[in-house]
């Protein structure tokens, strides 16, 4: 097992790997505020695992490299480790009706790798605190009503087809400015003589439902079709 001089050695690769996994919320947040299907969970994870490997890549053969009658890269093995466990997190990601699921338990896999690894490399202390972490992460991001305490505001992104008639664009931006969603934008898809599609662009606090706001947009005769879309950004 390791002892006291290699744990204090490990303690500052912690430090990099939790700094890797706040830099990972980060970016995650601003993709969670654009709807995004890789929210704060999931960069958290990804981030969290590069940096462990990395660590490993870095650290985890030393007593191998000092052998004189080493003559290849040990950590060759490793790298095929990394690109064939992602052939594995890729077969999780199922894609059904325009929605991604499963994008976090493939990180998840990935992670679970770089802590086999760094274990396997006899980096005892890191990959049990690693485990440690990534688990209370697992658990604290769990619940989404966390991330909606963190995540305050969010995109409203959403495709009308409606009856062509001078004013109807004005009368949605009216509907939508009552019903909460601010800076909206509005472009034109498609217009004819009979019929006009747009693409609506705004901002919601968090704890308002979108089904609401698109209820109170199909009263109006003049609408024809609501439907969610997205503009990859």
């Amino acid at each position: 097992m390791a002892n006291l001089a290699s744990i204090n050695a490990e303690l500052p690769w912690l430090l990099r790997i939790v700094v890797a996994s706040l830099c990972g919320a980060l970016i995650g947040y601003e993709r969670a505020i654009q709807r995004k299907s890789a929210g704060v969970r999931t960069h958290i994870v990804v981030a969290f695992s590069s940096a462990l490997f990395m660590i490993v890549s870095k650290y985890g053969f030393g007593d191998l490299l000092k052998m004189s009658d080493v003559a290849l890269d040990p950590s060759r093995i490793a790298a095929q480790i990394v690109s064939g466990i992602s052939f594995i997190g890729a077969g999780t990601i199922l894609i059904k009706k325009q929605q991604i699921s499963g994008l976090t338990t493939a990180a998840g896999i990935w992670a679970t790798a770089a802590i086999g690894m760094a274990i396997g490399s006899g980096l005892y202390f890191i990959g049990i605190l690693a485990t440690a972490l990534l688990f209370v992460i697992q658990m604290m991001f769990h619940d989404d009503a966390i991330i909606d305490k963190i995540i305050m505001h969010i995109r409203f992104n959403i495709q009308i087809e409606a009856v062509n008639k001078p004013d109807i664009l004005h009368i949605i931006e009216q509907e939508l400015e009552t019903n909460h969603v601010e800076n909206v934008s509005v472009k034109i898809l498609f217009v004819s003589d009979e019929r006009i599609i747009f693409f609506v662009d705004g901002i919601i606090n968090n704890n308002i439902d979108e089904n609401d706001i698109i209820m109170a947009l199909r009263k109006y005769p003049d609408i024809k079709r609501i439907s969610y879309a997205s503009i990859d950004k």
